[in-house]
Parts: structure tokens; sequence; C-alpha cells
């Protein structure tokens, strides 16, 4: 199956909408994005004919995040990115997400960008739900549709001619996480410390030290991590004995040189699993 990475090898791919007017939109790893037409071959428009074409949206909101239309309302909203397997689950995803916008307290949008992936557009205000009202809401909807929810609760932000990029920075902050609801806080560290992580040898040698010495300690560190490196909380949130915790965190010092305690080190070593 064609990916993305394995698209920008071949062509100019647009990931940002709007999109150039002579651009092929398509629809890759769950991604809406558009290949340059310029300068393609025939054997290439054949290439680039068997991908999955992008749905033409044609309500308001889908049309301008994905940069073709004007602005449905000029009032700040907040995007909660869904990703859900109705598509596989033989479901009408209409009335899945006609069951999904009912849920809120207010008015809201919501569409498909793809078979699986869309958005809410909730307007921004006293209204907007949070995380544990949306887990109630994925745990309704899962249960009477038989599917499996995963969300991302965006940032408020105001309606103009940069909100197109933002929703399309904000879908691939969504479909980075496998965590059922995810925030920008949750994810940023992660995602935007993507090509360091890649490409730096320091970090590379550094992930291996970690990776051949601390089997048992990933656990430890992302607890720790959640918890402002608290010794009390992280030993009541994984079940273990203070005293225990206290014990591994000074072993794993010893073997690796990073002391857990101090926050500045502990940092970089929940950065160093991130990808793992």
């Amino acid at each position: 199956m064609t990916n993305l990475a394995q698209l920008q090898q071949l062509f100019t791919i647009y990931q940002t909408p709007p999109f150039p007017a002579d651009s092929i939109p398509v629809t890759v790893d769950g991604q809406v994005v558009a290949i340059a037409n310029t300068g393609l071959t025939n054997r290439e428009r054949a290439l680039v004919a068997t991908l999955q074409p992008a749905p033409a949206p044609t309500a308001p909101w889908p049309r301008f995040l994905l940069g073709q239309g004007p602005a449905p309302s000029s009032d700040p909203v907040r995007l909660i990115h869904f990703t859900t397997t109705i598509a596989q689950t033989g479901g009408d995803p209409e009335t899945w997400l006609e069951a999904f916008t009912s849920l809120f307290a207010g008015p809201v949008s919501g569409f498909f960008a793809t078979t699986n992936r869309g958005a809410i557009v909730e307007p921004a205000g006293e209204l907007l739900i949070d995380r544990s009202d949306l887990a109630g809401m994925l745990d309704t909807l899962d249960g009477d549709f038989d599917t499996s929810t995963r969300a991302y609760i965006g940032r408020s932000w105001p309606v103009d001619a940069d909100l197109p990029a933002m929703y399309a920075e904000e879908e691939q902050l969504a479909a980075g996480n496998t965590a059922r609801i995810s925030t920008l806080q949750e994810s940023a560290l992660a995602y935007y410390t993507q090509a360091a992580r890649r490409h730096s040898r320091i970090l590379l040698a550094l992930r291996r030290l970690l990776r051949g010495s601390t089997s048992d300690m990933a656990p430890v560190i992302t607890a720790l991590y959640h918890n402002q490196g608290n010794l009390t909380a992280t030993a009541k949130a994984l079940y273990l004995h203070r005293n225990t915790l206290q014990y591994r965190i000074e072993k794993f010092q010893q073997r690796t040189g990073f002391a857990l305690k101090n926050m500045d080190d502990l940092v970089l070593c929940y950065l160093l699993l991130q990808g793992e």
C-alpha cells in the first residue's frame, strides 16, 4: 500500500490547504493531501488515479477547512478531531456522526474528511466540553455502534485565513496519537521533535542506551513525567511501594547517568521514549 513517505519521494506533495487549483487531491494514510500536477507523465497520472480520491465536501465547514470555500462564521471555534472504525464495522457514518453531534450541549457541526477520520466544529465559549465529558460521549458512541473511537481536542482559534492550516496541523497531531483522548500539550513534545530524534546522533545514541538498559523503566519514566516527578504519586500510579520505586530510580542512575529526580533529566528521558 502506498504511503505518504513513498509519495514524497516521487512527487511534490502539498500537505496544508488551500491546495493549488491544478493539484490533484488524494487521501493517503488517512490524510487529505494534494499532488502537484505539473510535469506528471501518463504513467505517473495512472499511479495517482489508483489512490483513494479525497471526498468532495459540500458542507460549509469542510469546504472552508480544506481551502475550497468561504468561512461559514467569524466567531472563534475549537476543533475536535476524531478517528473511528465505523467504516470497518459496516455502520452508517452519517447516523454515527448525527449521534455524536447530538451529545453536545450546544450547537456543533461535524464532518468526515476521510472514511474514518473527521472533526467536530465547536463554537468557542462557556459550553466547551471537557475531557471527562468527551470520554463519556465516546463510551456511549462506541457502545451503541460497536466502534472504537479516539479523539484529539484542539485549541480555540479565530476563524480567519490561517484556520485551514491550523486544521491541517492539528489533524496531523491527531493522526500521530494512539491515546483515546489527546491534546496539544500531550502531543507537542513528541510531534515537534520528530526530526531531531530521527536524525540527531546524540539522541540516537542515548535512545540505544535507554533501550539496552531500561526495558522495565519505560513505565516508570512515563509515570514520573505525568506526575511531575512526584515519587509518591508515581508509586501509587504504578502500584509500587515508594521504596521500591526509589531503588529502581537509583539503579537506573547507576546504569545510565540520568537522575530521574532532576526534571531536566526526566524530560530528556521521556523525550527519548517518544516514538519507541
